[in-house]
């Protein structure tokens, strides 16, 4: 009977901890998106509609999100960074969008004048884990470039709302 159990434990111990370390790695796959494309209207006028309609999601996980925009006025264009609730560097309980109380500030923020080109990150505080960035650079006076680029669930949802805000310029 001794035997029998030793075997059992043996056998059962070592089998499910490797089934557990199998089925860890299933499924947690963080895939990045990127997409570009011409999209019509003003990069500024796109960038404040699409953060309005993303604050204005019904998800939560993308309602919450926060921004930081970096404005280049010599090859006009625009980085927005997207972050996770308190990934953003200055966020506290007093202007956490999970705080009832917080005095949250809607729309997109003021863009920081930045001289340089996007996608340096030299004398740039950028925190490397961004949900996505989105970059509008315009093209003319009627259309931008934009690309976005980042986790696959949250980019994709961006550049379907750039997408909407686009068509409804």
């Amino acid at each position: 009977m001794q035997a029998g159990i030793k075997l059992i434990t043996v056998l059962v111990f070592p089998l499910c901890g490797s089934l557990l370390a199998a089925c860890a790695g299933i499924g947690w796959e963080n895939s990045s998106f990127t997409h570009g494309g011409k999209v019509s209207g003003n990069s500024a006028a796109l960038a404040r509609c699409t953060v309005d309609k993303l604050q204005s999601d019904s998800r939560w996980m993308i309602r919450t999100m926060q921004y930081q925009v970096f404005s280049y006025p010599d090859i006009a264009a625009m980085e927005l960074y997207a972050y996770h609730e308190g990934k953003l560097a200055g966020t506290y309980a007093r202007n956490s969008p999970s705080n009832p109380d917080a005095v949250i500030r809607y729309g997109l923020p003021t863009p920081i004048i930045h001289p340089g080109r996007p996608g340096s990150n030299t004398d740039k505080e950028v925190d490397p884990d961004y949900s996505f960035v989105l970059t509008l650079k315009r093209t003319d006076n009627a259309t931008a470039f934009a690309t976005v680029s980042g986790r696959k669930y949250e980019s994709r949802i961006a550049w379907d709302t750039l997408e909407a805000c686009s068509a409804s310029e």
